[in-house]
């Protein structure tokens, strides 16, 4: 199989770009399999307006019943500032799961 992302071959896509194909391959997957499930992990790997997009994907895809739970990891210094309705944080630090920091 091969696969391209704007017509370059995925070798070529910057870390960002194979990150965002490895992500629609997984819902992909997901979606065909039923599971409704998505674990993404390394998110820090986006740019801030990549990372809101991609909540916002995620949220949408939430409404349509495409998935039920995503569960999203990444190494952060805070927060989004906003987060959509359906979505929940838990703050890991240290190992244990606590209070959710505020956004900066």
């Amino acid at each position: 199989m091969t696969i391209t992302a704007g017509g370059r071959l995925y070798a070529l896509l910057s870390e960002s770009e194979r990150w965002r194909t490895d992500a629609m391959i997984a819902e992909a997957i997901s979606h065909l399999s039923g599971v409704k499930l998505l674990v993404l992990d390394r998110v820090d790997v986006l740019d801030f307006v990549g990372r809101e997009d991609l909540l916002y994907w995620l949220d949408g895809l939430a409404e349509d019943g495409e998935i039920e739970t995503a569960l999203l990891f990444a190494t952060l210094k805070a927060l989004p500032a906003a987060l959509p309705d359906s979505a929940a944080a838990v703050w890991v630090e240290n190992g244990t799961a606590g209070r959710v920091r505020e956004a900066a």
